[in-house]
């Protein structure tokens, strides 16, 4: 059986998740949520991050500050 060769983008992932313990995703995620933080608008931050809807990174915001919300109350 041939070996495949990974592309660039699956070699990253492949190694980010068994050096670091964590995806791609979740470091997408983490830059998103930080330059919200930092007040960086959503359209900026979608354009950075490569998403081609404005309403996703609203619905990662929205997540998160819901998140924030529930640990307080507990």
């Amino acid at each position: 059986m041939a070996s495949k060769t990974l592309d660039w983008g699956s070699r990253l992932k492949v190694y980010s998740r068994y050096t670091y313990g964590f995806n791609t995703h979740s470091l997408r995620y983490a830059l998103i949520t930080y330059l919200l933080r930092q007040g960086v608008s959503p359209s900026i931050t979608a354009k950075i991050t490569k998403h081609s809807r404005l309403d996703y990174i609203l619905t990662y915001t929205q997540e998160k500050t819901a998140e924030e919300i529930l640990r307080k109350l507990e």
